[in-house]
């Protein structure tokens, strides 16, 4: 999946060390594309397979936001949760496939434009 080697690229470029995670999934499996260390210490295996499966079925719920809104807004590109100390972005690229990236909250606020270019990434990648 090419779109992850770029979104790692982008983000690393972008966060100044606040980068968390990257993960690429599939309908049934994932790989583990970046992980800091530090928050590799706070996961055990069960709890990112948990996590993965949380964004994968984030994917397949896709379909309900686009068919929810006008059609001038076009296909869901992003999901985004925002936490207290972490922004998890999961991009979507179809039906249970995709990447979902954390990053820690302070390069999000520091750091304008960031899910817009990453999201470009990712159209450029499903065109």
């Amino acid at each position: 999946m090419r779109v992850t080697s770029r979104l790692e690229e982008y983000f690393e470029g972008r966060t100044d060390g606040n980068l968390r995670s990257i993960v690429k999934y599939n309908e049934d499996s994932h790989d583990v594309v970046y992980l800091r260390d530090d928050v590799a210490d706070g996961y055990t295996e069960d709890e990112v397979k948990k996590s993965v499966d949380a964004s994968r079925m984030d994917s397949l719920t896709a379909p309900i936001y686009t068919d929810t809104f006008s059609k001038d807004h076009g296909e869901l590109t992003c999901l985004v949760q925002c936490f207290k100390n972490v922004i998890e972005m999961n991009f979507v690229l179809k039906d249970g496939v995709g990447a979902a990236i954390a990053i820690d909250a302070e390069a999000f606020s520091e750091n304008q434009g960031l899910v817009a270019g990453a999201r470009e990434i990712v159209i450029e990648e499903r065109e």
